[in-house]
């Protein structure tokens, strides 16, 4: 083998070698391979961070709403059938609230609450009712005891409080990011609009 040959051949291969170093075409194909999965992240995580803010601002409000329609009523019925019927027209609204959000997993009990003796013996002055699987149904027994902040209710007061839950579940596609659940709890306390909500027909002369 010839030294002209040898040195042709290592010219031709130093300039591939060169023309290749130099070589741009394919380099934005390779910074997008780079980019795009955290594009991607991004974009899924952005989009289900709105939906998780909406899903929570809409599930805030209804406890605040539900409290806050119960408080506006004088007289919720004579029984518990009665009751439910009225609490089944109040989560109708609430289902339309959360809508186009699922609604499945959200879970309320609206529990009266009075002051008896010195009004530090706080108890549930009438039962409580439980929405949760689009259904209402009586939950807590009266004169069940029921802890409130210190100087909430003056002796003979009462309240209606409101204790919300929900399970967020985050969309198929973005579980990888968000997991595959997460559970939110809320409360909301309304002092009624007239002296008392009454449950059971005895304008809340109650013993306990």
């Amino acid at each position: 083998m010839s030294m002209s040959y040898v040195k042709s051949t290592a010219r031709k291969l130093s300039n591939f070698v060169k023309r290749a170093i130099a070589n741009r075409d394919g380099i934005a194909a390779v910074e997008f391979g780079y980019i795009a999965p955290v594009m991607l992240l991004m974009l899924v995580g952005s989009v289900e961070a709105s939906r998780a803010i909406s899903i929570d601002r809409r599930f805030s409000s209804i406890t605040s709403m539900v409290g806050d329609l119960v408080s506006r009523e004088q007289d919720m019925g004579q029984n518990s059938s009665e009751n439910i019927t009225k609490m089944t027209a109040i989560m109708n609204a609430v289902e339309h609230v959360m809508k186009p959000h699922p609604y499945d997993t959200l879970e309320l009990e609206v529990i009266p609450v009075m002051g008896f003796g010195d009004g530090t013996d706080t108890k549930l002055y009438a039962p409580s009712y439980k929405y949760a699987g689009g259904n209402v149904s009586q939950a807590k027994a009266r004169c069940v005891a029921y802890t409130l902040p210190a100087g909430l209710v003056a002796a003979g007061g009462s309240v209606i409080v409101v204790e919300a839950k929900y399970t967020y579940k985050p969309s198929s596609y973005a579980t990888w990011i968000f997991g595959t659940s997460h559970e939110w709890d809320d409360k909301a306390t309304h002092s009624p609009r007239h002296s008392c909500v009454d449950f059971e027909d005895n304008n809340c002369v109650v013993s306990c």
